[in-house]
């Protein structure tokens, strides 16, 4: 009996029928997305019913999604954060949940890169500047021998200090344990609170656990000796937003630049009103070339499983 994979992500196929064509070409059948939108909960249960694999974005795969498909036997994430997905319980229930690996590392450290580029260049306010006929040279500031500091020494974390390295920064990082890779690339491991003390820079890149939720707080963010630029692209509750803006109207962070956010999608952050902010949508993943990759390999994550 041919198997049914269903696609509740918005953006699978996109720019590309690649992992379709793989999963047509190993027979099973596949129902796509027809909100051609983000769902929700009820929409993904409309689609689910009879799926025996789904290939997901950030929707909420909850215990009432899966309890809605009995016969689901792999969940395929385009991405490598597990949080939008009842893990506990898929396991319970002896359903796979497979990740596209390897693929998000590059671009995600690529923003994080691209956001200090443009704090420490300046290149916004020139930009303004030039654009209404004033020639001003604002003083911008080298990444030469400035401190980042990583919390989470994953393959995120890995690559942005591969990058950080092409600009001679200092890479310290912490993690709950020593991370070889790192260690190998010349970064310090440190302890949290010694981290949070002597970066320039810190980028947040650890997963969203219990033990991580509100890790950047006001308390904690008191351990800042330097007044540094903080970078989330990791998972909005991570930071406290609204300790958060104390912390700029104090003076305490100097710069931060956020691509994620508690509650997702978010036009109404507190932090608009700040201009020593960047905000973004959650864009680390969002290039052409890594969609079509998310794409085959979810789709060979399926193959791999049934076959």
């Amino acid at each position: 009996m041919t198997k049914r994979i269903v696609i509740t992500s918005e953006f699978f196929g996109r720019f590309s029928d690649e992992g379709e064509k793989i999963l047509r070409e190993n027979g099973f059948e596949v129902i796509n997305n027809p909100y051609n939108k983000f769902l929700n909960e009820d929409e993904v249960i409309s689609m689910i019913g009879e799926a025996e694999g789904i290939i997901c974005d950030l929707e909420g795969i909850t215990k009432k999604v899966i309890d809605s498909a009995p016969n689901l036997k792999v969940i395929a994430r385009r991405g490598v954060g597990t949080d939008s997905v009842d893990v506990a319980y898929a396991k319970e229930k002896e359903i796979v949940v497979a990740r596209t690996l390897g693929v998000v590392e590059k671009p995600v450290a690529e923003l994080v890169m691209s956001y200090l580029l443009m704090i420490n260049r300046k290149i916004s306010d020139l930009n303004a500047e030039m654009k209404i006929g004033q020639w001003t040279k604002v003083l911008g500031n080298s990444l030469e021998n400035k401190v980042l500091g990583i919390i989470g020494m994953g393959n995120i974390g890995q690559e942005v200090a591969r990058k950080a390295q092409a600009f001679d920064m200092k890479v310290v990082y912490t993690s709950p344990k020593r991370n070889e890779v790192a260690d190998a690339l010349g970064a310090e491991y440190l302890s949290f609170e010694e981290v949070m003390a002597k970066s320039d820079v810190i980028s947040i890149h650890a997963p969203l656990l219990e033990s991580t939720k509100g890790l950047i707080n006001a308390d904690t963010m008191k351990l800042m000796k330097k007044k540094p630029i903080l970078i989330n692209t990791a998972r909005g509750p991570i930071v406290d937003e609204t300790d958060l803006c104390e912390a700029l109207d104090e003076g305490i962070i100097s710069f931060a630049a956020i691509d994620v956010f508690d509650v997702e999608p978010k036009t109404d952050s507190p932090l608009k009103a700040y201009d020593n902010v960047i905000l973004t949508p959650h864009v680390g993943t969002f290039t052409e070339e890594v969609f079509i990759n998310m794409d085959i390999l979810a789709a060979q994550n399926i193959v791999r499983h049934f076959k």
